[in-house]
């Protein structure tokens, strides 16, 4: 069993589904009375980005915080968490998603309607929509636009030779101190940069493609609850209007509102993203 402050009272294991390795880490409620939730993180991170939410939500669920590897695309991780909830004994199960997490658990929500109990998304918003408006203006309004305004693939040269200083160089506005270190160092040794480097991550494989724009008009629509949170200092809520946009996904109930912070909410405000999120996976369905 995990000791100390970084994931008290969870379990690490490795796991291997359809010939890929996954890390995780499960804790929490036991038995018939726990609400399973399934927290998958964004990218350039790995699971440990959940070090704080995790275990703030241990009282109330069955929590299970994976790995998404970089190299599998969202059709092919929606499958391999379908059955690693399985293999866990988790039928049905709610589940969070932040940046990129979050379409992955859009795509859950998606493929096993009868599963998903609840969704809760953030800092993301619908991949048509951003394919769409991600132009010039937004793509350099972070500091971090230095690091991918250049052609493929001196971007992706560039964070995998250095990419702790990703981490670490932060714009005055910024906080380098939400990072824990711990979390630091799994980002950078099984992060996606190291997955490149194996030969299976983005880098490795050229361009991520973009979005059919027609594909909404044939897309199922989500049914069941939502949840959308977006920061209040980051781009999503700065440049779009999020509940809105996943509206146009959504036929089950929408909430949401944004949250004090940054892009980074997990690691950057815990503590309000724990109880909004617990508010909303604790509520009982209509007619229970």
């Amino acid at each position: 069993m995990q000791v100390g402050t970084f994931f008290p009272g969870f379990h690490y294991e490795e796991i291997t589904l359809s010939g890929t390795r996954y890390r995780l880490r499960t804790g929490g409620l036991a038995g018939w009375k726990a609400e399973p939730l399934l927290l998958l993180h964004g990218q350039p991170q790995t699971h440990a980005m959940w070090h704080q939410v995790a275990p703030a939500l241990s009282d109330r669920f069955a929590v299970v915080c994976a790995d998404l590897p970089s190299h599998l695309t969202i059709a092919e991780l929606s499958h391999d968490m379908l059955t690693l909830m399985s293999r866990l004994g988790h039928r049905r199960f709610s589940v969070a998603g932040h940046d990129f997490g979050a379409h992955v658990a859009a795509r859950l929500a998606l493929d096993a309607a009868d599963r998903i109990d609840r969704l809760a998304i953030i800092e993301a918003v619908p991949l048509l929509d951003h394919s769409g408006r991600n132009d010039m203006a937004y793509a350099l309004s972070a500091y971090k636009a230095c690091w991918f305004a250049q052609r493929h693939p001196k971007p992706e040269a560039l964070l995998i030779g250095a990419p702790d200083d990703w981490f670490r160089l932060v714009a005055p506005d910024e906080q380098p101190e939400i990072f824990h270190p711990e979390a630091v160092a799994d980002y950078l040794l099984e992060g996606p940069w190291n997955e490149a480097l194996r030969g299976h991550g983005a880098a490795a494989d050229g361009p991520v493609p973009t979005p059919d724009p027609r594909a909404r008009a044939t897309e199922r629509s989500i049914v069941c609850p939502v949840l959308v949170v977006w920061s209040t200092r980051g781009r999503i809520g700065g440049w779009y209007d999020p509940r809105t946009l996943w509206r146009r996904d959504v036929s089950g109930p929408i909430e949401g509102d944004a949250i004090e912070g940054g892009h980074f909410l997990p690691e950057e405000a815990a503590w309000d993203l724990s109880n909004r999120l617990r508010a909303f996976f604790a509520q009982q369905p209509e007619g229970a």
